[in-house]
């Protein structure tokens, strides 16, 4: 049966997020997905500001509960009123039910990853920016304003370009580090991006920004223990040459960088 549509998605406190998606739930916490599937829900229950999600379970064994708190009230209410009139019909109580915890399956999906990495880096560019801002502040009280505006001009470039230049040396790490001591597999080109399939059955997609390839398939080298973090497999000469690229670009930064750090001496 299709969940009517539309079902409030409820943001809890913590960032914590339960919805519906065709015949399950999903609650996300963090990095971790748990999916339910409707035939393993019993009853859903709004209890003012918090959802609690109670699993099917055999005669005489309490019930798995799963609660999300910090939920607008209403949205609490109408998602609860919608699924449960979602719910397949179960069988009668007094009978052998089927525990709903089994069919509940928990994952890390590889989204969930990028967004982390999208979180910190948002995170540390609003702190660099609000430090820039600061130090201009404090070098425009204690020194001419000249210094200060030069120290706003320079510095967001020196440390934009050495973050770019620090991610990309990552990156070349793991082009020449995976390769020998990662998982090679071919990956199929899918539009403008190539999927490849690790060891557990799980898909992942790749777009080739360095390589710009166009074949049908290539070889992507994956972390074992993280089959997320992969890296396509270069040529000897093409990874000389992204290597040097990539430092260029770091030494660059860390001149222009130090710039700025001269400038805030020479004013103490």
């Amino acid at each position: 049966m299709l969940i009517p549509s539309p079902i409030p998605v409820l943001r809890g406190s913590g960032g914590v997020i339960l919805q519906a998606e065709d015949h399950d739930l999903v609650l996300t916490r963090g990095r971790e997905e748990t999916r339910i599937p409707l035939q393993a829900v019993r009853t859903v229950r709004a209890e003012g500001r918090a959802v609690a999600v109670e699993l099917t379970v055999p005669a005489g064994s309490t019930p798995a509960l799963h609660r999300v708190g910090g939920v607008s009230k209403a949205a609490a209410t109408m998602f609860a009123d919608a699924v449960n009139a979602s719910l397949p019909e179960h069988a009668d109580e007094s009978a052998e039910a089927a525990d709903g915890s089994v069919l509940v399956t928990v994952s890390t999906p590889t989204g969930s990853d990028e967004d982390a990495r999208f979180r910190r880096l948002a995170f540390w560019a609003w702190t660099a920016g609000l430090l820039i801002v600061a130090m201009t502040v404090v070098i425009g009280i204690l020194g001419p304003m000249v210094r200060a505006v030069a120290f706003l001009v320079v510095t967001p470039f020196g440390v934009g370009i050495t973050a770019f230049g620090a991610v990309s040396m990552k990156g070349m790490y793991d082009i020449w580090y995976l390769p020998r001591h990662g998982v090679t597999v071919e990956a199929k080109r899918n539009g403008v991006s190539y999927e490849y399939t690790d060891m557990q059955g799980a898909t992942h997609s790749r777009i080739d920004l360095l390589g710009k390839s166009t074949a049908p398939t290539v070889q992507v080298a994956y972390r074992p223990g993280r089959p997320d973090m992969s890296t396509f497999v270069y040529s000897w000469l093409r990874k000389v040459w992204l290597t040097s690229f990539s430092l260029v670009i770091l030494l660059v930064g860390l001149a222009i960088t130090a710039v700025s750090v001269v400038i805030v001496v020479e004013l103490f």
